[in-house]
């Protein structure tokens, strides 16, 4: 269904100089809300202007020779804005004419604006006087400088396509304000959106929201985020995906230059903070060069390096808790931490027996500084860590009399155990040597693991 709705305005704006008499309505075009409007075009900065002239009194039937219209931003004097509009052989119907304008886009910008009038319709040309200002009518008030646009749903939306580096909207702020901005959003509903970029092409590189620096100012920001409420939980900048694929946040850099930067300068806050709150993975790194390096700032040397082989190189020593060095091997079900292990009849780990028993090779590490024998994404699944280097704690016995540290230890007839070797251990049977002692039957001591 398609209709268009004319609203004709007809304010006084009655001009008599030298016996010529025009009366100047406006019009809006408005397009029906039912209207197709799948078809889109440009509209241009034309706009459409009808008046009425009139000679002695009559109205003008006929052709005026020409009129020319001049935009100026005074009523009197001032600056012209634009190029004269020079219209020739303007038909004129019972005094009534209708001419297109076009001052450029940039004529309206929300300061007054009077037109200025010369007709020529055979009497010769005459300037009419005063200029007719240019006024609004009532919903376009809702544009001009300062003006709030509120609603529901999509109260402003503009679309471009004109071309692969064109702007929809573009904010530039350059003013001597300590705090310009270009484009300000502010939400304050729960779940609002100051500023809200969407892209919804299946293909190309298009971006909801773009932040691009050009300039070398070393503090020039494309997008900056900022929270100014001390006790503030909230976000400067969020990225969130809720798809299958894709990226939340994604930095790029290229010819030495940094895709994301994180930065702090107090001594406990975060430069970047990587949080993981169910399975997933807190932070990824992926590539073909290193994955991950640090590097000091006085000297600027690198210090640490995950490369994309899983090497790891680092200056300095690595620390932890845990206490020993293991070796994921593939073992029966039903073992615990710190028991004495042997090789079984089948290859795989499995509970000591008796005493001095030869297959011994170790303990089950409780908490291994240091796990070997396994890629970062295999499965563990069958296999236990067996601590073959370090301080791992030890199921022991005092069958064989009470164990004092410095002690070799054997295993013992009690299942998974260790206990005192004695004098002249046979070889190969001794898994370590005791650093605290065992007055009980049973209970656990921390051993240093030494195969001999």
């Amino acid at each position: 269904m398609n209709r268009k709705i004319f609203r004709k305005l007809w304010p006084v704006l009655a001009l008599i100089l030298g016996g010529v008499f025009i009366s100047l309505p406006s019009t809006v075009d408005a397009q029906d809300p039912e209207d197709d409007i799948g078809a889109q075009a440009a509209i241009g900065s034309s706009f459409t202007y009808q008046g009425r002239i009139s000679q002695g009194g009559t109205p003008v039937d006929g052709t005026c020779t020409s009129l020319a219209f001049s935009l100026y931003n005074q009523l009197t004097a001032g600056a012209q804005i634009g190029a004269t509009q020079t219209i020739n052989n303007v038909s004129v119907t019972d005094g009534y004419f209708g001419v297109e304008l076009d001052f450029g886009g940039t004529a309206f910008t929300g300061d007054e604006r009077y037109l200025e009038i010369e007709v020529n319709c055979g009497a010769g040309t005459e300037t009419l006087s005063p200029r007719q200002k240019i006024t609004a009518t009532p919903y376009a008030l809702s544009l001009r400088p300062g003006a709030t646009i509120i609603g529901t749903g999509d109260v402003f939306n503009v679309t471009t396509t004109s071309g692969s580096n064109a702007h929809a909207i573009t904010g530039l702020a350059s003013g001597g304000s300590a705090n310009p901005a270009g484009v300000y959003g502010e939400a304050s509903g729960s779940g609002g959106r100051g500023v809200f970029g969407y892209a919804s092409n299946a293909t190309g590189a298009t971006a909801g929201v773009r932040g691009e620096v050009v300039s070398n100012n070393s503090g020039a920001t494309g997008v900056f985020g900022l929270i100014n409420n001390a006790a503030g939980t909230g976000s400067g900048v969020k990225g969130q995906n809720n798809g299958t694929n894709g990226y939340g946040v994604w930095g790029q850099g290229g010819n030495g230059a940094t895709g994301v930067l994180g930065q702090t300068n107090s001594t406990t806050d975060y430069g970047v903070w990587a949080y993981n709150s169910g399975t997933g993975v807190a932070l990824r790194a992926e590539g073909s060069g290193n994955l991950i390096e640090a590097w000091d700032l006085s000297p600027v040397n690198l210090r640490f390096r995950v490369d994309n082989n899983g090497n790891v190189s680092g200056d300095g020593a690595y620390s932890t808790p845990a206490a020993d060095f293991a070796e994921m091997l593939p073992a029966q079900e039903g073992l615990t931490a710190g028991e004495v292990l042997v090789i079984g009849p089948d290859g795989k780990l499995t509970r000591s027996t008796t005493t001095y028993q030869s297959t011994v090779v170790g303990v089950y590490s409780t908490q291994p500084g240091f796990l070997g024998g396994v890629k970062a994404e295999q499965e563990m699944i069958g296999k236990i860590p067996l601590a073959v280097v370090g301080v791992v704690p030890v199921k022991a016995s005092s069958e064989n009399g009470t164990i004092q540290p410095g002690d070799l230890l054997v295993a013992s007839d009690t299942p998974g155990h260790a206990m005192k070797a004695g004098l002249n251990p046979p070889n190969g049977t001794v898994i370590g040597k005791a650093l605290g002692s065992l007055d009980d039957e049973t209970g656990e001591i921390q051993m240093l693991v030494m195969l001999q």
